[in-house]
C-alpha cells in the first residue's frame, strides 16, 4: 500500500516548476520567437503543400505528451519554457531546424533517461561540451576556414543565455531572464514561477512587466511609473522595452 500523506504535504512535495501553466502563445511572447516555432519545437508541425508535405517531428516534447501533436496543445511548464530558452540560444548561434534536434538527441544519447536533456545536473556539468562538439561539426560543414570564429561566436551566445538562468542545488532552473535586445548588462526582467503567476516580472518584485507596459502605453510617464512602483526609471524602461520587443 502506498504512503498516505496529507493534502498539505502533497502540495508541499509538488514541484510547481513542472506544473503546466503556459500556452504556446505566451511562451512565444515571453521569449520573443514566433508561436509557430514554439509549436514546432514542442509538438512538431507539417510543412509543404498538397502532396508534397513533410512532418517536422518535435524536438523537446512536453513530459507526458502524446506522440502525435494534439489539435489543442497542452499547457507547457516552467521547465519547458526554460528548455525553450536554451534552444533559443542555439538558434541565435546559427543552429536551426533538424540540427537542433541532432543536438538534443546527442544529449539524450549521452545521458539516457533524463526527462529534461537541456536542464539538470548532467547538462550543466558536462552537457555543454556535448553541445559545443555537435554544434561545431554542424556550423563548420563546408567552411573549414571559419571554424574557429563560428564556433567561438556560438559558444559565447550560449553562455550569454545560460548566464541568465538561476539554478538550485540540483542544477535545475528556478528562474531565468529572457534575452532581448543585446542581451548584455543587468537582467531586469525575469520569469519565476513564484512571482506574478510565472509571468515576466521586474527582477526582485512581483510586478508584471506587461502591467507596466500597459500603463506606459496608456500615456503615463516613466518618471510617474517609477514613483508609483518605487522602481528605478531604468527598470520601468526595460519592462516597456521587453514587452514591445518583436519576435525574431
Amino acid at each position: 500500500m502506498g504512503e498516505l500523506i496529507s493534502p498539505a504535504e502533497f502540495l508541499k512535495r509538488l514541484d510547481e516548476r513542472a506544473m503546466p501553466r503556459y500556452t504556446t502563445g505566451q511562451v512565444a511572447r515571453y521569449l520573443h520567437v514566433p508561436e509557430s516555432t514554439i509549436r514546432a519545437w514542442f509538438y512538431g508541425t507539417v510543412y509543404g503543400r498538397h502532396l508534397h508535405t513533410r512532418r517536422f517531428e518535435p524536438i523537446i516534447p512536453p513530459i507526458g505528451s502524446p506522440v502525435d501533436a494534439p489539435a489543442d496543445p497542452q499547457l507547457l511548464s516552467f521547465y519547458d519554457i526554460a528548455s525553450a530558452h536554451i534552444l533559443c540560444a542555439f538558434k541565435k548561434g546559427g543552429v536551426g531546424g533538424d540540427h537542433l534536434r541532432d543536438i538534443v538527441n546527442s544529449l539524450r544519447e549521452e545521458y539516457p533517461g533524463s526527462p529534461y536533456p537541456l536542464l539538470e545536473k548532467e547538462f550543466y556539468r558536462f552537457g555543454q561540451d556535448v553541445v559545443h562538439r555537435a554544434a561545431g561539426e554542424m556550423l563548420n560543414l563546408g567552411k573549414p576556414h571559419k571554424k574557429g570564429r563560428r564556433q567561438l561566436v556560438f559558444e559565447k551566445i550560449v553562455q550569454r543565455f545560460l548566464s541568465r538562468v538561476d539554478v538550485d542545488s540540483e542544477k535545475m532552473p528556478f528562474r531565468f531572464a529572457p534575452v532581448f535586445g543585446s542581451g548584455r548588462g543587468r537582467a531586469w526582467i525575469v520569469i519565476d514561477p513564484n512571482y506574478g503567476g510565472g509571468r515576466p516580472v521586474v527582477e526582485g518584485t512581483g510586478i508584471p512587466a506587461e502591467v507596466i507596459a500597459r500603463r506606459s502605453q496608456g500615456g503615463e510617464s516613466v518618471a510617474a511609473l517609477a514613483r508609483d512602483y518605487r522602481l528605478s526609471p531604468r527598470a520601468i524602461q526595460e519592462a516597456v522595452t521587453y514587452i514591445q520587443h518583436k519576435a525574431a
